[in-house]
């Protein structure tokens, strides 16, 4: 059954936005004054480089796929200054991705706190959500979650967003049938190939991107990173933080080790992934819970986690809240996370960034546990929502066979009585 468009989130997203671009603006002054137009001025520098006719050659912080350039240029259609204008893009995307929900959850009969978490939710960034370009991106990837179940359009969707930023492959995941991920990732790379094959006879440099990764270290707001900063600011470590590839990195005793570690664990949780991928039995649902699950566990993995990364997570979140999917748990968490990154940056950023200050520092620690708590039960409701259901064979003999858990033996056995010649004649069924 169809329900109404929950047009009174519009709003709430209309005050919430208004305040946001008045901080972002520092017409109410929000951190220092240059708390968030340093991402943007950096778009605008590229985007001149860009116009030029080739992309960032020789520059450390350019890390992204060739179609990162659309979001960068786009401003240049606007007629105010760029700053302004990246913002004003930034506000049609976020108010796309907000329509998109509401008509996801208008055709599937779903839940509103859905729409409601990211009306509310992504606010709690504050003005850092129109500051990033992931906001482009996780429109592409909301997208893919609702626009369309046909597995071509998914795919051709999922490679668009691969070719802006990488994190998109990640919906990728929750295609449980072969054939939907055949076609799926067929056309995905399709279009990434396209894509990319356009931009290296277009611009020079076009694939540079793809070693700009390798040398960075480990982010202070990284999950690796957590006992490095606790201990600098307790005085238990001897490292101290420093500015490159566009992000403070650690540097002192263990932390290479740690990037080591940080660097396998993400194959280690693909690999887990993988298993459940193998033994799951799809559900409706699968799809939208498992791309929630894939991202929390690339985020959590990461050396590099920066505070943007949580418009991304927040995209999956409003979706399976709108399915009302077992992930609700794990959404909820990501939500108090996104609250204590919004804290984090900027209001206590130089504790835990330059200063090593415990205040600061402890806002830190206590969001990066939330995030792993997030993906250790956004793990666990996937793996248990799609266990396989127990096998129910005939027993010649009329004996009930108990092996395997009591749940599902109970689940499977239910009513089976039923099924004889109702006088307690013929074969009983035996679940194995």
């Amino acid at each position: 059954m169809r329900h109404r468009f929950p047009w009174q989130v519009l709003p709430v997203w209309v005050i919430t936005r208004l305040v946001l671009f008045l901080a972002a603006t520092q017409i109410i002054p929000v951190g220092h004054e240059g708390s968030f137009e340093g991402d943007v001025r950096l778009y605008g520098n590229w985007s001149q480089i860009l116009l030029g006719g080739e992309f960032p050659a020789g520059d450390d912080k350019w890390q992204y796929p060739p179609y990162a350039a659309l979001p960068m240029l786009a401003p240049h259609l606007l007629p105010w200054s760029y700053r302004i204008d990246f913002y004003v893009l930034a506000l049609v995307c976020d108010l796309a991705i907000l329509l998109l929900l509401c008509r996801f959850t208008a055709k599937t009969g779903g839940s509103r706190t859905g729409v409601w978490a990211w009306t509310v939710g992504a606010a709690l960034l504050g003005p850092l959500l129109i500051s990033r370009y992931d906001l482009m991106v996780t429109l592409v990837a909301v997208l893919a979650l609702t626009a369309s179940t046909d597995p071509a359009v998914r795919g051709a969707l999922i490679g668009f967003g691969l070719a802006i930023k990488v994190w998109p492959v990640a919906l990728l995941a929750g295609l449980r049938r072969w054939r939907e991920l055949l076609t799926s990732t067929a056309s995905a790379v399709v279009v990434v190939a396209l894509g990319c094959g356009v931009a290296i006879l277009v611009l020079p440099h076009a694939l540079d991107f793809l070693t700009a990764q390798q040398d960075r270290g480990l982010q202070i707001e990284s999950l690796a990173a957590t006992p490095f900063a606790l201990g600098r600011a307790l005085g238990w470590w001897d490292g101290f933080t420093t500015y490159q590839h566009g992000a403070m990195e650690l540097v002192g005793p263990g932390v290479e080790t740690a990037t080591l570690v940080s660097v396998a664990a993400t194959p280690a949780a693909l690999v887990l992934l993988a298993v459940w991928w193998f033994r799951a039995a799809p559900t409706d649902d699968t799809y939208y819970d498992a791309a929630l699950t894939t991202i929390l566990f690339l985020v959590v993995t990461s050396r590099v986690l920066s505070p943007q990364y949580l418009i991304w997570l927040l995209g999956a979140v409003a979706v399976v809240l709108v399915v009302r999917t077992r992930q609700r748990p794990a959404a909820w968490l990501v939500l108090v996370a996104t609250l204590l990154t919004g804290i984090m940056y900027p209001w206590v950023e130089e504790d835990y960034s330059w200063s090593g200050r415990l205040p600061g520092t402890l806002v830190l620690v206590a969001r990066n546990l939330v995030f792993l708590a997030a993906a250790v039960v956004s793990f666990v409701q996937l793996w248990r929502s799609t266990r396989r259901p127990a096998r129910v064979t005939l027993d010649p003999r009329g004996s009930h066979d108990s092996r395997g858990s009591d749940a599902d033996n109970a689940d499977a056995g239910e009513g089976l009585d039923d099924l004889g010649d109702g006088a307690g004649r013929g074969p009983r069924m035996r679940v194995t």
